[in-house]
């Protein structure tokens, strides 16, 4: 099969990841795999060094930047919005005229604004395609946007998203979610078939005794005005003092990055607190291995990072729901609590730092079963689900 993984931009974050690594793990397979980019943002090249990694060797074509030159000044971003702009919306017109009919067996889209290129793809070239989606746009402007000035607007705001979403999965033979976080959701907008799809993850070869690890939290993630770490201030007051926090990532906006600071600051616990940039896989590994606990606070369609972390040792607390809770259990591989229980999260953390025994016997179990989600069985499992749609034979 010939399959191309369609996104909007690579953003920094998981987007290398995610494109890179199943397009490698299905050319293992022996199907040919590349990259469709709408926009080439230029962004994730300045962590090049980070993301050549899971780019390197990979076939990239940036669709606009094959388009007629006229067309690719014709753009502006939507007021409001981090990433929506005219380009992804043209895209329905210039994905056609960049991809030759039936150049690919099946287009696999990652999130909504991928659509637009997918529709144009399936119209006019005959090419099916699928969506990936982690979250509903409802959700996420809920999630996100309420925090913002757009909340003024929020009502007209949610009948765009919902039309997004409508637009975007309609149009797609079937929706490739990473749990079951959202299935309601997304059967409420539109019936079409669900495909679970876990992401994958790189396992350490051998366990690290908690002897040998620091007493400390990890959180690595990309931190945005959705997505602040301020919890952590409270967290860190309520545990012992010999218990460390170490926070790594990409920063959009860069001042989020100075705010927490300044809550770390006036609660005294900058001397505690360790402020890391984006991490490449080996320091994933050394750090997930070098710690005790990680510890993601918000609720996510899968959460990659907890997956890691397990796959290193790691004991694991994040919301109940969130799509990587479906591969563990409570209690036996680390703690799941229920969304915004900041009582119920500080119990669990505490738990963890009290009982390092009972710590250790919860990492090493979940060690154990993320072994089984490898980026090898997310490809044989991604080929499964494309086979199925494309009505091509393995």
């Amino acid at each position: 099969m010939k399959i191309a993984i369609l996104v909007d931009e690579i953003a920094p974050g998981s987007a290398p990841k995610l494109i890179g690594q199943p397009i490698r793990a299905l050319q293992a397979l022996g199907h040919t795999a590349e990259a469709l980019v709408i926009v080439d943002n230029q962004s994730h090249r300045r962590y090049s060094q980070i993301y050549d990694f899971h780019l390197k060797d990979v076939r990239i074509r940036y669709l606009y930047g094959l388009a007629p030159a006229g067309i690719r000044k014709m753009d502006f971003k939507f007021p409001g919005f981090s990433f929506f702009s005219l380009h992804h919306i043209l895209s329905f017109f210039i994905a056609p005229l960049v991809i030759k009919s039936r150049e690919y067996d099946l287009v696999i889209g990652h999130c909504q604004y991928s659509a637009f290129a997918g529709w144009g793809l399936r119209l006019f070239r005959a090419i099916p395609y699928l969506l990936l989606v982690w979250d509903p746009s409802t959700y996420t402007l809920r999630k996100i946007y309420i925090k913002t000035k757009l909340r003024f607007i929020y009502p007209l705001l949610y009948c765009f998203a919902y039309l997004l979403d409508f637009f975007s999965i309609c149009g797609a033979k079937a929706l490739i979610t990473s749990g079951s976080l959202h299935h309601k959701r997304f059967r409420r907008i539109c019936n079409k078939p669900l495909e679970d799809l876990y992401p994958g993850c790189f396992v350490k070869n051998d366990f690290v005794p908690y002897a040998l690890r620091k007493k400390a939290i990890l959180a690595y993630d990309r931190w945005d005005i959705g997505n602040k770490p301020n919890i952590f201030g409270e967290i860190l007051k309520a545990l012992p003092e010999s218990v460390t926090l170490i926070i790594a990532g990409f920063w959009h906006p860069s001042s989020l990055r100075d705010d927490f600071v300044k809550v770390i600051a006036a609660a005294g616990l900058s001397q505690r607190v360790q402020l890391l940039g984006p991490l490449d896989e080996q320091a994933i590994l050394d750090l997930c291995s070098g710690v005790m606990l990680h510890l993601h606070p918000n609720e996510e369609a899968f959460g990659m990072q907890t997956l890691e972390a397990a796959a290193c040792g790691c004991c694991i607390i994040i919301p109940r729901g969130s799509g990587v809770t479906d591969l563990f259990k409570h209690g036996e591989d680390g703690f799941f609590y229920a969304k915004d229980n900041l009582n119920e999260l500080i119990s669990y953390t505490r738990n963890i730092f009290a009982d390092i025994a009972g710590a250790e016997r919860m990492g090493k179990s979940a060690w154990r079963k993320a072994a089984s989600y490898s980026w090898a069985a997310h490809g044989k499992r991604l080929a499964e689900i494309a086979v199925k749609y494309a009505n091509v034979s393995l």
